[in-house]
Formats: structure tokens, sequence, C-alpha cells
């Protein structure tokens, strides 16, 4: 079976699944004493996903972290969980990882507590049906930089060099996205971009530094951006646009944003990060890409235990 056909066979699935259970409430005149679908709860696709990523997929310090292993702050409540819920998935595989680089696609990982991850291309296989990779930011230290920038501790931000490392991720994603492919043919491979984190114009307290101190670094941010997209497609991937849609939920949106500011704040988000309804943002982006459909969006994720796999390594 095809990537497409796959996909289009956990749609039908769903789609069946609704059907009866509204079948059900007719036939019982009222009743509401339904057999149980397992609607939200259990698989009704056979879709296999994997999901490969940095802190912008794992969701550090969003809510619950998981524990396997604790090093990589991966939150029961990123999107890939979202997503992973909402497809009701025969399986999931969530091997984002905090820090994570492209290296970390194909060697082991140090984590924060000191921890090795295996290579996060060790999920895919050929059974895998859907692929999510969200990561490049942290590819020749950007990301680190950028946030010196934003700080305006008063070094010159060197705008130029970040924007031809930027450029550069382009080929790491392409190779990427090729690898994945190699190991799982008939995989869908999903490009996940990163969300605005600061304003593109003008500045705010949450901020706290002048609009041309921010100017560069969101100018960095949109070339990060473009090379996911650049590298996505000359790969065959999709890629999806988190920049578009998220115009006007920077840290400076104050209740829209979707992402922290620079505090860290325990089960809300890591400084400069998603939070909770940043992910849901995500994972409903994914989830029309991959269905063409819009989601019943929950507040917390709930993939089926049963379908999650755990990783030991």
């Amino acid at each position: 079976m095809t990537r497409r056909l796959r996909l289009a066979a956990a749609l039908v699935a769903l789609a069946l699944a609704a059907s009866a259970c509204d079948s059900g409430q007719a036939a019982g005149d009222g009743e509401t004493d339904l057999p149980d679908l397992g609607l939200g709860t259990e698989p009704t696709s056979d879709i296999d996903y994997v999901a490969l990523g940095d802190s912008f997929s794992a969701g550090p310090f969003i809510g619950t972290m998981r524990t396997d292993p604790q090093g990589c702050a991966r939150s029961k409540d990123n999107y890939p969980a979202f997503l992973a819920d909402w497809l009701e998935v025969a399986s999931y595989t969530d091997v984002t990882c905090s820090a994570a680089t492209t290296a970390d696609l194909y060697e082991p990982m140090l984590t924060f507590d000191g921890q090795t991850t295996p290579p996060q291309l060790d999920a895919v296989s050929a059974d895998t049906d859907l692929v999510t990779l969200g990561m490049g930011g942290n590819d020749f230290g950007i990301y680190e930089a950028l946030i010196q920038c934003q700080a305006g501790t008063g070094a010159a931000c060197p705008v130029e060099r970040l924007r031809a490392d930027a450029a550069r991720v382009a080929g790491r994603i392409q190779q990427a996205v090729r690898r994945i492919t190699r190991a799982a043919p008939d995989a869908e491979v999903l490009v996940v971009g990163y969300p605005d984190i600061l304003p593109s114009d003008g500045s705010c307290p949450a901020v706290g530094v002048p609009a041309d101190v921010l100017r560069p670094v969101a100018e960095v941010a949109g070339v990060l951006n473009d090379s996911l997209r650049r590298g996505a497609l000359a790969a065959g991937a999709s890629y999806v646009d988190m920049a578009a849609v998220s115009d006007g939920h920077d840290v400076c949106a104050k209740g829209r944003a979707w992402v922290n500011g620079p505090q860290f704040r325990a089960g809300i988000a890591a400084p400069f990060h998603p939070k909770v309804n940043g992910m849901r943002a995500v994972a409903t982006e994914v989830f029309r890409e991959v269905t063409g459909e819009d989601p019943e969006v929950t507040e917390h994720a709930e993939p089926d235990p049963d379908v999650v796999v755990v990783n030991e390594g």
C-alpha cells in the first residue's frame, strides 16, 4: 500500500467510525448507552507514526514530561502526541529530543542529564507510514546565537554569518529526508517549520529590547524557515509552514501568544519555546496537511497508551 493510500485509508476508517457512532445514536431512539467505538482512545487507523525533531517538537517543560529518556525534556503534550491522538494511529514513536541537531538523526546523542539516546533515524523502518521532522535550528549553533542576539547584550549580532548558516540548513534537511525515505520508502514525510517567536515589526516589554535589535533576529528566522522549505521540497517531502499561521502569536501577543517569553516557566514552557496552545496549533496544521480536514481539537494529547512506543535506549 502506498503512503497516500495508507493515509486515505485512515481517513476512511475515521469517517466510518464517526458515521457508526451517529447511526447508533439514531437507532437507539435517544439512548445514551452506545457501544464504545474507541473514538479518541483506541487506534482506528493503520498508521505507524514516527516523530523526529528538536525542542520545538519535544516541548520542554510543557505539562508532564516523558522519562524515556528524561534528558530529552519531551512533553506528553507536544504536537506529535496531539497528532497521534487525533489520527488515532496504530503506533506512535516519539524520539524528539531537546537540543537535537540533524547530526543526531545519524549518531547517538548525549542529553542534558548525561544519558545517551540512539540515533533518531533508528526509529524509522519499512513499516513506518508517517514521519514528521522538526529540526535544523540548532545546527551551526543558530538558535543559541539568535537568543544571544535577542538579549541585546551589546555584542554585535553576526547577522550575515547567521543568514549564511541558516541557508546551509537546506542541504542537511534534504539529506535527512532522503535518508528517511530510504528507510521508509512508503512513508509520508512532513518537514515542520518553526513558528514566529519574535515580532517581525516592533517590540514589547515581554522581550525587553528595542525593535532594531529584534529585526535582524526575525530576518534570520525567516531565512531558516525558507531553508527548511527548500530542503523538504527538494527531497520530495511536504513542508508545514508554521510561520505563516503563527503571525500575531509571537511573544508580544499577550494572551494570543503561542510561545513563552524569556522566563523559564515550569509546566508552561522553556524560554522562547512553544506553549501547549502552540503545540496544538502545530498539530492542527500537520493534521490538515495529512488529511485535508480539520481535527477535533482537544485540550490535552491522549494517544492510546497501547500504541505509544516507549524508548528504552
